[in-house]
């Protein structure tokens, strides 16, 4: 096994687990901006929204989401970018380096309270290695945004990167990374079921919600 790739696949991981918008909290809080406390507060809750980015536009709005979005997407892209273009791995490789890079900003090993749901770092991973496939998810996504209903828009877009790949005949390790890569986001969304039955979600219904729609509240359905 070359260590050299090995390397790049666990730099992925770390380079996922730059914590965007812990760091942007921090920066809003020196500027004593209004809801940052809040922020702070939301993302260590045991129930409710606790993604930092849903709380981020909600208590301090774009002006400081948008900075912590961003700087999710391009260390996605930028790390895809440099294993491919500096590492020249190749594409089983390649695919486990984007999918390690998710996987850290899903589930980081530090300041696991500011960790997101895999979205935005997985657009940039996507848009590095499968432009096309992640143009396709985002517009679906931009639609769903449009009829509020993003989160079941944003698994069939996940969902479907892969399926495209594969029909547009990219590499086999590649279509595999995007259905890793979604994997990565369902388990991530997995983590919250807990908070939907202690809520009074039935457990069943409770992951229904959970995996295809990216619930974080609970429906007037009991058990």
């Amino acid at each position: 096994m070359d260590p050299g790739r090995v390397l790049w696949v666990a730099g992925g991981y770390l380079a996922g687990t730059l914590p965007s918008t812990y760091l942007a909290v921090r920066m809003a809080r020196r500027a004593r901006a209004a809801g940052a406390s809040a922020v702070a507060a939301g993302t260590g809750r045991a129930a409710g929204e606790t993604d930092p980015h849903v709380l981020m536009m909600k208590h301090l709005g774009a002006r400081w989401t948008a900075p912590a979005a961003a700087g999710d997407v391009v260390k996605g892209f930028a790390w895809a970018l440099a294993a491919r273009h500096v590492g020249r791995l190749d594409p089983a490789w390649l695919a486990a380096a984007g999918t390690a890079v998710v996987l850290g900003h899903a589930f980081p090993f530090y300041l696991g309270e500011f960790s997101g749901r895999g979205l935005a770092a997985a657009a940039g991973v996507l848009l590095a290695l499968l432009p096309v496939e992640m143009t396709i998810a985002g517009g679906l996504f931009l639609l769903g945004m449009a009829i509020r209903n993003s989160g079941l828009a944003s698994t069939i877009g996940m969902g479907g990167v892969p399926a495209v790949a594969s029909l547009r005949g990219q590499p086999g390790g590649l279509v595999a990374m995007g259905a890793a890569i979604f994997l990565v986001i369902l388990a991530r969304r997995a983590v919250g079921v807990r908070a939907l039955i202690a809520a009074g979600e039935p457990a069943g219904w409770a992951l229904f919600r959970r995996l295809l729609f990216d619930a974080s509240g609970p429906s007037h359905r009991r058990a």
